[in-house]
This record gives C-alpha cells, structure tokens and sequence, in this order.
C-alpha cells in the first residue's frame, strides 16, 4: 500500500477548461505565489483505477479505489530568499489508506494501512502547472488542477508495474489510474 501512495504523484499535463466550446477552451496556469504556505491534506482518492497481474499462469484483471480518512496531515512549503537556495517543504502527520480491490466474480476486498508520515522534509519547485517534490530521495511530480489562496488540487496519472508480496510468492502487478490529493489552507 505504501508503493501506491509513493506512485500517487507522478507526471503532469496540461488541463483546458472549457467556456462555451472547445474552440474557446482557456488554459489553465497555476499562480506560483498562491502555493507556499501550510496546506492540511483534506482528501485522497482515486479514479478509473485498474491493476491486471499473472497469478498461477492465469491472468487476473480488476479495478481498486482509493479513499483516505482520520486525516492529520500537513505540509509546509516554504519559497527560498536566496538565490540558488532551494525552496523547503516540511511535512507532518499521516491519515489511514483504505483501498478497495475488486476482481470479477469474487467478494471486493478492502485493505487499511496507516500512513504514519504523509512526505517528509525535502525541496519542492514549480514549472508552469507541474509542482515537484523531492523527500528522502525521491523526487514526485503532481500535476497542479486547481489552485486559490484556500485550496489546491493535484493530479497524478498512474501507470506502472511494481511487484508484490503475495501468499504466492512474488506477483509483478500493473497498475493504472488517476489519482488526487486535496489541500486546503488552515
């Protein structure tokens, strides 16, 4: 469960918003000012998640979601003065993962993991729509789909092989999805 939270933040691209027509569409660029400060995570969740594996030769396909709840997570992203100098983000708290897995035929199966530790301490750097974090050496990027002075919304398209321990032993699983994270500000 950790693998997904890690893989919850990766790739950008680009969101239209639409007015009256597609002719008319406005794109949408993130005001970089808005984004420093502390920001309380509010929500995580997942859509259009599947995950196909080979268990026993037999191929086996199906679809997850992804919620949180006890929510007690923040981070701190703080802009640099100096030039050159990163921009710091520090973060606090965790909430509990639920994640459903549903396969054909057979009973949804639902998993509940305490995240102790939402990102940790490291840097973060905006380009256009893309905020980049990197935490004990990892850099993850999120797309950036709705930003105010009060809230943000960010985006990750997941799709990536990762392998898991199973009773079985060692399954490679695919997984795809969109996932979100909701942020507001205290």
């Amino acid at each position: 469960m950790k693998k997904i939270v890690l893989i919850l933040c990766v790739v950008s691209t680009i969101v239209f918003t639409s007015c009256s027509s597609d002719d008319d569409a406005v794109l949408f660029v993130a005001d970089a000012s808005l984004i420093p400060g502390e920001w309380s995570l509010e929500e995580v969740r997942s859509e259009n998640g599947t995950f196909t594996t080979t268990v026993q030769g037999l191929p086996i396909s199906g679809t997850y979601s992804i919620s949180g709840k006890d929510y007690n997570a923040s981070i701190t992203l703080t802009e640099s003065t100096v030039e050159n100098e990163p921009n710091t983000l520090i973060s606090s708290g965790g909430f509990t993962l639920v994640a459903t897995f549903s396969i054909p035929l057979q009973e949804p199966i639902t998993v509940e993991e305490t995240i102790p530790e939402f990102l940790g301490t490291g840097e973060w750097s905006i380009n256009g729509n893309t905020l980049t974090t990197t935490a004990q050496g990892e850099s993850l990027s999120y797309e950036i789909i709705a930003l105010s002075t009060q809230a943000m919304v960010l985006k990750t398209v997941i799709n990536e092989e990762t392998t898991v321990e199973s009773a079985l032993g060692e399954l490679s699983v695919t997984i795809t999805g969109d996932q979100f994270i909701v942020f507001s500000k205290p």
